[in-house]
């Protein structure tokens, strides 16, 4: 079922003054969708186009993987892991928390592509795969080689 984008809170604190914890309105859309295998927290993660169903090539995702064909159409990253099976969110559009490789993302601005490994790289400008989202902050290697990024929409 789609999320709605309409509806949106804007303010950083309660009507008391209060800080709001979490994200109030941190501007992104989160789909549901099944793991065909074990996907981890912050994976950027592909449609399942392996699935003989049609139906099933846009229900099911898989950590994306630029050395499968049927693993490189990226939809969103990972908001929690999931086994074989398990449902999962995916952000398709907007802020999250996404897995980059080593030596990539050393900075905010930076543009990024999918890889093997479900983590992101930076974009390479002689890519035919898609441009997937751009880094908010560079890499860190204290939070388990994640960055914040913004998703760029791709259905």
């Amino acid at each position: 079922m789609a999320t709605s984008t309409l509806l949106q809170y804007l303010e950083p604190t309660d009507g008391d003054g209060v800080a709001i914890v979490g994200d109030p309105s941190n501007r992104r859309q989160v789909e549901r969708f099944i793991a065909t295998t074990a996907v981890a927290e912050g994976d950027a993660v592909s449609f399942d186009t392996s699935k003989a169903a049609d139906s099933q090539k846009t229900l099911y995702v898989v950590p994306a993987d630029t050395g499968a064909a049927t693993s490189k159409c990226f939809v969103g990253v990972a908001l929690e892991a999931a086994a074989a099976g398990e449902e999962l969110n995916v952000v398709i559009s907007g802020l999250a928390i996404a897995n980059v490789a080593a030596g990539n993302a050393a900075s905010a601005g930076v543009t990024l592509m999918i890889s093997t490994s479900g983590d992101f790289v930076d974009y390479a400008n002689s890519s035919v795969l898609q441009l997937c989202a751009i880094a908010c902050e560079a890499r860190s290697a204290t939070t388990a080689g994640k960055a914040s990024v913004i998703v760029f929409k791709q259905f």
